[in-house]
């Protein structure tokens, strides 16, 4: 043990241990601040979405919420609150308005918070506080409408309540398609007065719930096997669609980064570690000279292993742990909501990292040179890595276990995966003929460039490893880059800043021309109007929907119930035919519903619309843009169809800052149709966007950065076999220049080659990415294709040279010393 230990710290002053204690604190550094960075990331997104929800979970019922539910939430600890919603009438100064109230507890929100004004029309001020019993907040626009100011009283049922407050965001109904009339919010205590519910009428009933995330679990599994028709449990992702995908994605980035992060440790480690052996073959043999057993050696690098494997790890936290601060501490500026302090459950994936890293890579080397006999190891030939490719294997099997374990699933591993065994394949045949063709062309050679092409068919081994090496740091990046701006771009044009933030329902064809007017005069962007005429599917192919799916049991959307049914001359935006000809007398369906139902183009579907029932063949798909914020339809039918009966007409407006109240005014004059205001919907998904994109950005710098210091290593690796050829040139009088030269045309087509080969890796990863992670539609990027040869050529020549300096300014003969 003594002996180990001083053979240690004697180890500790060597370059190759150092490098290895480096790439250790590189691999558990970079994966830990990832790991920890994105935890704060997924926490703060899920803080975001539970605003939009008020609670962390809720349960969701068209019956008042059972007594043994909120006793099983008391016992396991979870705060309550509680939110009636239903439609009536509210009475005031001889008018009344159809208006949807939110009828809440003492302790609603449990996350988030209202906004609200004394000003009619004004921004609001956020409160935490519900209204009192006696009291109801109206908003600005039902205010407006029944003509009353704050301290006024208005009728709801039998009971009268005062105005205390103009209702700017009620957290948990901004997103509701319920609540399509004017907004009021009052205290649920004050309900029974109003005698306004009564059997039959249509109210949801919510149950919000906060707390400890197991307990929230708990809760769920207790409750879902009771859950029936018309009761839910829902999370805050499910709350917004388009937020949670948006969210969705953001996270299969962060993911995919992290991923890449493993990947890129793997490779220091690996690098680092077949240094490392390389260092110790004389000292193998000089202690099994000394007669000692390859269990004595075994317990002496095992040993050192660990004690290296302490100190990294120990520094790769720390490391890691002030990275993702010093990241945080750059993103909070720019974010809404401050991060959530990171867990110390994800520190294990950067220790776990190091240990199966090293174990991976650097016990195999060892394990194999412990074997070797002491004259194979004297002898200047022999070369440790006999076995290197079944030793790389087994690495690289650790690899793909580290990123299973990382990304708690099998899609994202397979695909880098067979990428890197892809672009391995193609980087030892390509490189090969490329590196043969360059001899070939150089027989003879004397000058720089000759030198230099000849160069890489020399050192044919080490230099498609490094070629390898180079290809897959550049095709990492490529990935990323690519995917960030698919990523930015794809929610840019989802959202833009001029996105629909009111929907107008109920409009009938005689009032179209007046609201067009109002927009006009008011100078609002507004999309088509679409008629709306309620039916529904009873039959496929003759089959009634009862008989094909009993009991409605596992029944897919498109036939669960009654939908608005429309007609269009043409594609709307946002829509794309995929199969079957638009124009063709049938059924329009949307994708996803579509193969939900397993229908297809040529099936014929009969829709009951008004008691009559038609039957008319499918005959196109379309994908829809559920994002744009535009009226869109599962089902669009011939105009013949729909033109006998009465439609009501919608359409979406974008009605900037501080138009609302002209807007509001004009719109008083048609009391029957009903507005939906989304516009604090599209500027919490614009606020995430943009928070998602500033993280993104940051991500990916700090995988560049590690990819760079890889890309650093990479080259030490073989940096002392070009060092010795340099001299050697040097002592045969060749000129500074010349070896300049030549090192400058190694290193360029080295890079040019990883470039192209990382643009053809990084386009194949992108499309199963972009097909099989994201799930949306492929894309070309031109721009990597001309990034990957640029950045190849510029960066690793440049990093070569730079490392090579030494080459040219220490005499030939000091040089040739250290050999």
């Amino acid at each position: 043990m003594n002996f180990a230990l001083r053979f240690i710290f004697r180890e500790m002053r060597s370059s190759e241990v150092i490098t290895l204690i480096v790439a250790l604190i590189i691999s558990v550094g970079t994966v830990t601040s990832i790991s920890l960075f994105v935890d704060r990331l997924q926490l703060s997104f899920e803080q975001e979405s539970a605003n939009l929800l008020a609670a962390d979970r809720l349960v969701r019922s068209d019956e008042p919420i059972l007594t043994a539910w909120r006793q099983q939430a008391t016992d396991l600890g979870l705060e309550q609150a509680s939110r009636a919603s239903f439609a009536t009438m509210i009475f005031a100064n001889n008018k009344l308005q159809l208006s949807q109230i939110s009828a809440v507890s003492d302790t609603y929100p449990l996350k988030g918070s209202f906004l609200v004004d004394t000003q009619i029309f004004a921004k609001g001020f956020a409160s935490s506080q519900s209204p009192q019993q006696g009291q109801i907040w109206l908003s600005s626009r039902l205010a407006s409408l029944l003509n009353v100011n704050i301290g006024q009283e208005v009728e709801v049922g039998d009971k009268k309540l005062t105005v205390s407050k103009y209702l700017v965001l009620d957290p948990g109904s901004s997103t509701s398609a319920f609540a399509i009339s004017p907004r009021a919010v009052m205290n649920v205590a004050d309900v029974a007065a109003t005698n306004v519910i009564i059997p039959g009428s249509r109210v949801r009933y919510s149950l919000m719930l906060a707390g400890n995330r197991d307990k929230l679990n708990q809760y769920e599994t207790w409750i879902q096997p009771q859950l029936k028709d018309g009761q839910r449990w829902q999370t805050p992702k499910q709350k917004g669609q388009r937020i949670g995908q948006t969210i969705d994605k953001a996270e299969s980035f962060l993911l995919l980064a992290g991923t890449l992060a493993v990947v890129l440790s793997g490779v220091a480690m690996a690098l680092a570690s077949s240094r490392f052996v390389k260092r110790h073959l004389m000292q193998v043999a000089v202690l099994k000279t000394l007669g000692a057993t390859p269990r004595v050696l075994a317990k002496l690098f095992l040993l050192q292993l660990l004690f290296l494997f302490v100190i990294g790890a120990l520094g790769g936290i720390v490391g890691g742990w002030l990275i993702q601060e010093g990241i945080s501490s750059l993103l909070s500026s720019l974010m809404t909501t401050t991060l959530p302090e990171p867990s110390v459950s994800k520190l294990w994936l950067g220790i776990a990292t190091g240990f199966i890293s090293l174990i991976a890579f650097c016990l195999p080397l060892i394990i194999r040179l412990i074997q070797i006999s002491p004259l194979s190891v004297l002898q200047p030939a022999a070369r440790v890595e006999k076995n290197a490719l079944a030793i790389y294997v087994v690495g690289f099997i650790g690899l793909y276990g580290l990123m299973c374990l990382y990304t708690q699933g099998f899609m994202l591993p397979s695909i880098m995966t067979l990428a890197i065994g892809g672009v391995g394949l193609v980087v030892s045949i390509l490189g090969w003929v490329m590196f043969k063709l360059g001899r070939l062309a150089t027989s003879g050679a004397t000058s720089g460039w000759q030198i230099g092409l000849a160069s890489l068919y020399r050192r044919l081994t080490p230099n498609l490893f490094q070629l390898l090496v180079f290809t897959l740091i550049i095709m990492l990046g490529l990935i990323l880059v690519g995917i960030k701006t698919s990523l930015v771009s794809d929610w840019q044009a989802q959202l833009p800043k001029d996105a629909p933030n009111h929907y107008l329902f109920n409009v009938q064809a005689n009032q179209v021309e007046g609201i067009n007017d109002i927009s006009q005069q008011l100078g609002l962007t507004s999309s088509s109007w679409f008629p709306m005429v309620r039916g529904r599917i009873t039959k496929v192919n003759n089959d009634r929907i009862e008989k094909l799916y009993p009991e409605g049991k596992s029944e897919p959307e498109l036939f669960e119930r009654e939908m608005n049914l429309t007609w269009a001359d043409q594609v709307g935006e946002g829509n794309k035919v995929v199969a079957g000809d638009f124009h063709a007398n049938g059924i329009s369906l949307e994708q996803e519903r579509a193969k939900e139902a397993g229908i297809t183009i040529g099936d014929k579907l009969t829709l009951n619309i008004g008691g009559i029932s038609y039957t008319l063949p499918v005959t196109s798909i379309r994908t829809v843009d559920w994002g744009s914020m535009r009226p869109n339809f599962y089902v669009i039918v011939p105009k013949q169809l729909l033109s006998h009966y009465p439609a009501n007409f919608v359409s979406s407006f974008f009605i900037k800052a501080g138009q609302e109240q002209a807007f509001y005014k004009a719109m008083s004059g048609y009391p029957t149709v009903s507005i939906l205001n989304v516009g604090d919907l599209v500027k919490q998904i614009q606020t995430i966007i943009g928070q998602l994109s500033q993280a993104i950005q940051l991500v990916l710098l700090c995988i560049l950065a590690a990819g760079a210091l890889v890309l650093i290593a990479s080259i030490g690796s073989t940096l002392e076999e070009r060092r010795e050829e340099g001299a050697l040139l040097r002592v045969l009088g060749a000129r500074a220049s010349l070896v300049r030269q030549a090192l400058i045309v190694e290193f360029g087509f080295l890079g040019l080659f990883s470039g192209i080969i990382a643009a053809i890796g990084a386009e194949a990863s992108l499309y199963g990415v972009q097909t099989f992670v994201f799930k949306t539609e492929a894309s070309w990027h031109p721009l990597l294709w001309a990034l990957g040869p640029i950045i190849g050529v510029l960066l690793i020549t440049s990093i070569g040279v730079f490392a090579s300096r030494t080459v040219l300014k220490v005499p030939p003969m000091l040089l040739l010393r250290d050999f």
